[in-house]
């Protein structure tokens, strides 16, 4: 009986040991656990913010390529409307000097 008490006393040490060691781990990979999400909670933030500005310099970009297509559409219009009066004009025929070509090629 002495052996079978000691036993069951060794078994009971045993699994109460192991239970410990169970429960220990378990905590750890609690704590392991809420600090990974607290880090994922920290990264969504950031990502936001991120996103906010990534959308504002996306807005940015795509209204100074509407200014830019203006600017573009009215310096073509400009273009077409000095080609048109300069066709209008009586000089408009009259052949350059040879020493002006060469000043406006260069």
């Amino acid at each position: 009986m002495i052996g079978l008490n000691q036993i069951l006393a060794a078994a009971i040490l045993g699994l109460s040991g192991w239970i410990w060691y169970q429960s220990d781990t378990i905590s750890d990979i609690r704590a392991e656990n809420q600090a990974q999400a607290q880090t994922i909670k920290a990264q969504q933030e950031v990502n936001k913010v991120l996103n906010v500005a990534l959308q504002q310099e996306r807005a940015a970009v795509i209204e100074q390529q509407q200014r830019n297509d203006e600017i573009e559409r009215m310096a073509t219009e400009n273009a077409e409307s000095i080609k048109t009066i300069i066709k209008t004009q009586p000089c408009a025929n009259t052949r350059l000097p040879q020493s002006a070509i060469d000043r406006l090629r260069k």
